[in-house]
């Protein structure tokens, strides 16, 4: 299993939308992403398990 992963912003609506966003922490423990797909997200990003980078 990769440490890191990239996506856009679709990985996290999709699961968003069927109730499983915090389904990527699970399998990859730490999510971090940029705070341009957080805000393009619209969401907490704590919800993503997330931590932005900038």
């Amino acid at each position: 299993m990769p440490k890191a992963i990239i996506s856009d912003t679709s990985c996290f609506i999709i699961l968003t939308n069927i109730g499983e966003l915090e389904l990527l922490q699970k399998v990859y423990g730490q999510i971090v992403t940029t705070p341009e797909i957080v805000a393009e997200f619209g969401e907490d990003a704590s919800r993503m398990g997330g931590n932005r980078r900038s």
